[in-house]
């Protein structure tokens, strides 16, 4: 057997999978049952998301799985800033499944691919990109996109879409504000983007400013197209 092979089974014995919705240790388990109830409570029964709770501009559409209340904001939280990036990796087990109708299976606490998705629909993904990565070291998109791509068979490249300026935060923005907050503060590279239908990954939508603001910088690039999902969205009513 091969290294990487033999690691794998000891590198889950070390650092065991956890609930990302309240941090207690997985293990063997696939679902955590204290926090199954709340969590099935705020899973979107259709995960593409309506245009009308949202600003899409170009984008094609978006999906998400979860509303961002609760526990799955708390997780979401943890993996953005409280150091548990590992939880992108159970987000984007589950968003394989839910909206791309992929088989997963687990062993030893070990997830892999059983069946790909049904249909090969995008050329590329690549994740929601911060200025130099973010304050916290790493950036949360990025670790979600990685393993969904994976996932997907599908290639992915962080450097298809960067950020060209610093933008305010977008918290406790209204809707106007948000949209001008992030006009034209995507570029991407043509090189990679032109002729691709390209998945772009991020980890809540709220308004959608933030997708349709790199939708409209991989259009210009090139691309045919692109389509958003996130582990959770925030309606414009809420």
């Amino acid at each position: 057997m091969s290294g990487p092979g033999i690691l794998r089974p000891a590198l889950a014995l070390l650092y065991p999978r956890r609930c990302p919705f309240c941090d207690g240790v997985l293990g063997l388990c696939t679902r955590c049952e204290a926090c199954e109830k709340e969590a099935a409570a705020l899973r979107l029964p259709v995960p593409r998301l309506a245009a009308g709770d949202h600003h899409f501009g170009r984008l094609a559409g978006a999906a998400a799985l979860y509303r961002y209340k609760g526990c799955v904001r708390t997780a979401v939280l943890r993996m953005k800033n409280g150091g548990r990036a590992c939880y992108a990796g159970y987000f984007a087990a589950e968003l394989a499944q839910a909206v791309f109708g992929c088989t997963l299976a687990q062993k030893r606490g070990i997830i892999t691919l059983k069946t790909p998705p049904p249909l090969a629909r995008f050329d590329l993904v690549t994740p929601v990109p911060t200025a130099r990565g973010g304050a916290r070291g790493y950036n949360p998109p990025d670790r979600l996109a990685k393993p969904l791509a994976a996932y997907l068979q599908t290639p992915c490249e962080p450097r298809a879409l960067q950020k060209s300026r610093r933008t305010e935060k977008q918290e406790g923005k209204n809707a106007r504000e948000r949209l001008e907050n992030v006009r034209g503060a995507f570029t991407a590279q043509p090189a990679l983007a032109e002729g691709r239908r390209v998945l772009l990954v991020d980890d809540v939508i709220t308004t959608g400013a933030t997708a349709a603001a790199c939708a409209e910088a991989l259009l210009r690039a090139g691309a045919l197209e692109v389509f958003a999902v996130s582990v959770a969205e925030t309606p414009l009513s809420s």
